[in-house]
């Protein structure tokens, strides 16, 4: 293979200074416009000729280290796999690339282990700024978090002792209007199911659930990193309940319960009628579809990404960022 040119290269073939051949490839002046080195135009010519002709190709990472920036976000979401986050993931991108920043991911899977991992691994590559979904019990590493004074913005779920710049959807408005719709269908009998886990999407709409429906109403949960199989114990127990209404809190145990009352016989959306949270592919293979509430994705990413380079521009001029904890809630429509 052959080597790459390097700066050393250019000095010793165009018979200069490494510091010479540096000052001129990165066109380097001082704060007040001017060079800080004098270099003929004879002599500056020359070392840019020497580089063409041995294809120089200057290092971008190095000279962005040089600057101080890696112009490079660190994204944690919780599930990349699932088409919720990779849609956000997807936006998210689109709006780096415009502003000249390149996105590294990591999934956390709910584990705050494994999100502490991630926080430090992308500290230690220096990244500029982080859009992050905490994992439940990831507390100690939103506070190492918010103590580094590294711009960040949390999305899709909010911790109460953490007064953070924030980005989510109004789950309470949701869960009252995913009732609506399934009253309207003619279900009396309606059970939720959501995650066991305790973020604040899932509690805020299972506090919508029971304030709309009352104390007793009754919601299964299910373990992240189990739901099929609990999804089969609970679809028995809807059918032995005589459910004739059902609203899943996300779109994964959503489509795990389907699956299993579809196995067992029950026709969907005629003997259980189902709303669902997010989007999932299944929900059109039904007569009637399964409607859903679908959380505004594009605007969220638009609104976390905009955020946090406004911050990060804020922070470039010396402003006091710490003081910055604006919570934007945004409305899902039903689908």
């Amino acid at each position: 293979m052959q080597k790459n040119v390097t700066i050393k290269d250019i000095a010793r073939e165009a018979g200069v200074s490494i510091a010479l051949v540096s000052f001129v490839m990165n066109n380097r002046v001082e704060a007040d416009g001017k060079n800080k080195y004098r270099v003929s135009e004879s002599t500056k010519e020359r070392i840019l000729e020497v580089a063409r002709r041995m294809n120089y190709r200057p290092s971008s990472a190095a000279r962005m280290l040089r600057q101080g920036r890696t112009h490079v976000i660190g994204v944690i979401l919780s599930d990349l796999a699932n088409i919720f986050y990779g849609t956000i993931a997807k936006e998210l991108e689109k709006v780096a690339y415009k502003h000249g920043y390149t996105l590294i991911f990591g999934s956390t899977e709910e584990d705050p282990e494994r999100f502490g991992r991630l926080v430090q691994s992308f500290m230690e590559k220096d990244v500029e700024g982080f859009i992050v979904v905490p994992a439940q019990g990831s507390e100690e590493c939103m506070t190492r978090l918010v103590h580094s004074g590294k711009p960040f913005v949390v999305i899709d779920r909010y911790h109460p002792d953490f007064n953070v710049p924030t980005v989510l959807t109004d789950n309470e408005d949701a869960m009252r209007t995913a009732i609506k719709a399934l009253q309207k269908q003619g279900a009396t009998k309606i059970d939720m199911v959501s995650y066991a886990m305790r973020i604040s999407s899932m509690t805020d709409r299972e506090k919508a659930f029971r304030e709309t429906l009352g104390p007793d109403a009754k919601i299964y949960h299910l373990a992240f990193e189990n739901v099929e199989q609990e999804a089969e114990k609970v679809a028995d127990d809807l059918i032995a309940r005589g459910t004739d209404g059902v609203i899943t809190a996300s779109n994964v145990p959503g489509v795990a319960i389907v699956k299993a009352l579809f196995k067992r016989g029950i026709h969907i959306q005629r003997d259980i009628k189902f709303v669902g949270f997010d989007y999932s592919n299944i929900y059109g293979l039904f007569d009637p579809a399964i409607p859903y509430m679908l959380q505004p994705l594009h605007e969220i990413s638009i609104q976390a990404a905009e955020y946090l380079f406004q911050i990060i521009a804020m922070q470039d001029k010396g402003e006091d960022i710490s003081k910055i904890h604006d919570r934007i809630i945004l409305k899902a429509t039903l689908q």
